[in-house]
């Protein structure tokens, strides 16, 4: 990442981080348009609330965890957990946090099978294989740096799948379907308790939910990269932008979704069909771009959990061993669903996600810094 450090605010600086926050948000869910579909495009015109309030979440709270990186200047950013919930409590959000990046994993591989199944016409474990596989190699291979110069691929991503949702809009003359009621079983709320509340039930609290959880666990990247900010005001600027840049896309592509109700509702990679109706060309394009996407996103989480264990492996060879052994575990993972792991874990994450940004609100706004044993970067890094 080229951060240009002077101490002034930078427009590309504000510009790159905003591109790396929708990099890190951006997995084979988004990517390929099943996040959308449940929490968004399932509840009909009434899921642009839940993009609406999304945003919001991933804006401001992007921003202030940015902005609070760049206070704390963190050396291990796994402790803003810490910093936030105390010593104790963060220490298990951390696990918590390990868990649910393992899990993304999971989703990832799963994705990847999707796309094999659906749109290249391969079995679907041939394609978990092949992702699973490339995981565990760049781990053991220590190819971490090759997975960032990859993940610059996310900004890309946002801008076919702005392009698709706009070109479907475009291209489709008949206007929104009326049967988008056909979408509603997929519902993000749907198989939660908060379902026997038509209250929660609903667009407002699934686009809360969404955003939570995807907060939660991009607070020690957001944290790392606020970080790297010259001031304050960088720092904001970087995470707000792209979340509103983040939720821009979807909410497009919830709107192309719904002239195609019936169509999406049976497909694990919708964003790829919207692609096929206007431009197939670009839909074989947009679906190797979406592999890079989801591949960028799969070996930086799963490096991340390897390293928290490592601190008690014994040599490399260990290290390796666990790596292939967890690399199973996440094939056999996906094996659950794309769709049916995203509807799980997202919504699950989602409510511990809502407690944790109160308490980062808290944190931010009212409340004042205490030293509780956080090491910190250098000052002249």
């Amino acid at each position: 990442m080229d951060i240009n450090k002077t101490g002034k605010t930078s427009l590309k600086n504000i510009i790159i981080f905003a591109g790396a926050y929708c990099a890190f948000m951006i997995g084979s869910g988004y990517a390929t348009g099943q996040e959308v579909l449940q929490f968004f495009g399932a509840y009909g015109p009434d899921g642009f609330i839940g993009a609406a309030i999304s945003m919001l979440i991933f804006a401001f709270f992007g921003g202030a965890l940015m902005q609070k990186g760049y206070d704390l200047k963190l050396k291990y950013h796994t402790q803003a957990f810490r910093y936030y919930c105390g010593k104790y409590v963060g220490t298990i959000l951390e696990w918590v946090t390990v868990l649910f990046l393992f899990s993304v994993v999971s989703i990832m591989i799963a994705g990847t099978g999707a796309i094999a199944s659906e749109f290249v016409g391969i079995p679907a474990d041939a394609g978990r294989v092949f992702m699973a596989v490339l995981c565990v190699l760049t781990v053991m291979l220590g190819l971490m740096k090759l997975a960032d110069i990859i993940g610059a691929i996310g900004p890309v991503i946002i801008v076919f799948t702005l392009g698709i949702g706009l070109m479907t809009l475009i291209s489709f003359h008949g206007g929104w379907a009326q049967n988008w009621e056909v979408l509603y079983d997929l519902r993000a709320t749907k198989s939660w308790w908060f379902a026997k509340y038509a209250f929660l039930d609903s667009a407002w609290f699934s686009g809360v939910l969404y955003a939570s959880c995807m907060v939660f666990g991009s607070i020690p990247f957001l944290t790392g990269l606020g970080g790297k900010a010259n001031n304050r005001k960088e720092a904001f600027l970087g995470g707000f932008i792209g979340g509103v840049a983040l939720m821009l896309a979807g909410g497009l592509m919830t709107a192309a979704m719904l002239c195609f109700p019936e169509q999406v509702a049976k497909l694990q990679v919708p964003n790829l069909f919207l692609a096929q109706q206007f431009a197939p060309a670009l839909a074989a394009v947009f679906s190797i771009i979406l592999l890079m996407g989801i591949y960028s996103t799969g070996a930086p989480m799963f490096w991340v959990v390897i390293n928290k264990l490592e601190q008690w492996l014994p040599n490399k060879t260990a290290k390796m061993a666990v790596s292939v052994i967890l690399g199973i575990v996440a094939f056999f993972g996906a094996q659950i669903g794309f769709g049916k792991l995203i509807g799980f874990l997202y919504p699950l994450l989602g409510q511990v996600g809502i407690i944790m940004i109160i308490i980062v609100f808290i944190k931010v706004y009212f409340m004042k810094d205490k030293e509780i044993g956080l090491e910190r970067e250098d000052s002249d890094n």
